[in-house]
């Protein structure tokens, strides 16, 4: 009897201390009013991110932008980020992003050019309209904002910086070899033959890596309206223009090993003070070695003909950030995609990022500019235009073709005209 008594007892013991521990368990987690305080309800769930930009390579914006990752990982230590970003030079960003999204393997977060290149994306609903996207903020934005909106009436890319295209000329070599400024056509191809009887490079450039040679040869050929003209016009300026390149290879205008260096290169001969001249975008300041920045200039394509008046500039703001759907539509990943989209749009980050680029922000104003940066920005306030590239307005596969062949248009195996119809034939 007394044993059954002792078994009764020690249940009894420990069925208190049960319900003891079970208080105080629940204790922890609740508060006066009976209502969960949340220590693991409210815990963030860990979660990746996939970024995809541009901002890598010879881009002096991959530093900040890699600063600002961090420094959004130590504030949001549950996400993670995985940046994939690739240099815009060699095209190979776009085959990236189009196999990305062909394959169901698409970037949650993207820097891309808001342009041809992302219409199939668009087309297919792969990214999201940023004025119906709830939490993103669009707002203290400039004019460059209104510049990303579709034919659709959405927008659905978010401009970080605006940007032109010129030519960068060193004041300092052509003042020693007494040279004057390219500031019409004829002083350029006066440049061209004078200084190509110096140990100095007229144009530091690559005929096959020329993006910037055949945009601008084409905008010197033609002025702003035939610029402006589509592929299937075949428009007979941006044949000239091709043909135009051809003739001053032969004036010895262009690096010898021209056809087989690439962008880097060229501008390395251009850093390097071995070339006096060369075609560029605003971001190559960025990359401009601070011993020479200061006898640097940029000015406007010289126009000849009838075709339009020099001052016309190649320029805007071709890219953007995108959301893409798939990480929208996900409940784990939506909050932490719309956080960083804000983070990197921010005033504060835009400028950051235009700082080192030597750009136009897309909100907010640099200060302080040097004289060189300040004059750039001066020359597109005061064009006559400005136009987008034709890289951004025709199928990619058709501009690769036209800058791929300007090698050949050198050598005389194909003419300009030749070169286009062969490209609109793959539009």
């Amino acid at each position: 009897m007394l044993e059954k008594r002792s078994i009764c007892f020690l249940l009894f013991v420990m069925s208190i201390c049960v319900l003891l521990l079970a208080a105080c368990t629940g204790d922890e987690n609740t508060d006066s009013s009976g209502e969960s305080n949340g220590k693991e309800a409210n815990a963030e769930e860990d979660v990746e991110l996939r970024v995809v930009t541009t901002m890598a390579g010879t881009d002096p914006a991959g530093e900040v932008f890699e600063k600002l990752l961090e420094e959004f990982k130590a504030d949001n230590e549950h996400v993670s980020i995985i940046n994939e970003s690739q240099s815009a030079d060699a095209g190979t960003i776009r085959t990236k992003v189009n196999t990305d999204f062909t394959s169901n393997n698409e970037p949650d977060l993207m820097f891309y050019f808001n342009t041809v290149d992302a219409e199939g994306i668009i087309e297919a609903g792969k990214v999201v309209n940023l004025e119906e996207a709830e939490g993103v903020d669009l707002s203290n934005y400039d004019s460059m904002l209104e510049q990303q909106r579709r034919e659709d009436g959405n927008i659905y890319a978010a401009p970080q910086t605006g940007f032109y295209e010129g030519l960068f000329v060193n004041k300092k070599l052509f003042e020693e070899h007494g040279v004057e400024l390219p500031t019409t056509w004829e002083k350029y191809e006066e440049a061209i033959k004078k200084f190509a009887e110096t140990d100095i490079i007229p144009v530091a450039a690559s005929t096959e890596d020329s993006y910037y040679v055949v945009e601008h040869y084409a905008l010197a050929a033609g002025g702003i309206e035939n610029y402006n003209a589509s592929l299937a016009d075949q428009n007979v300026a941006w044949a000239e223009g091709l043909d135009k390149i051809g003739e001053h290879a032969e004036m010895g205008a262009f690096p010898e090993d021209a056809g087989t260096i690439d962008l880097s290169i060229a501008a390395s001969l251009f850093h390097q003070e071995q070339a006096a001249m060369l075609f560029e975008g605003s971001w190559a300041w960025g990359a401009m070695p601070e011993e020479i920045a200061e006898n640097i200039a940029v000015l406007p394509m010289p126009v000849y003909g009838d075709g339009g008046s020099t001052g016309d500039v190649v320029g805007g703001a071709s890219q953007g950030w995108f959301i893409s759907t798939k990480a929208y539509e996900d409940d784990k990943k939506r909050d932490a995609v719309v956080e960083l989209f804000n983070f990197l749009t921010s005033e504060e980050n835009i400028v950051r990022i235009a700082e080192a680029t030597g750009q136009v922000p897309a909100k907010g104003a640099l200060t302080d500019l040097p004289e060189n940066i300040a004059a750039g920005h001066k020359m597109v306030e005061e064009a006559n235009a400005v136009a987008s590239p034709i890289n951004d307005r025709i199928l990619p596969e058709a501009f690769t073709h036209i800058r791929t062949s300007v090698p050949q248009i050198v050598s005389g195996e194909k003419t300009g005209k030749h070169v286009l119809e062969e490209a609109a034939a793959l539009e």
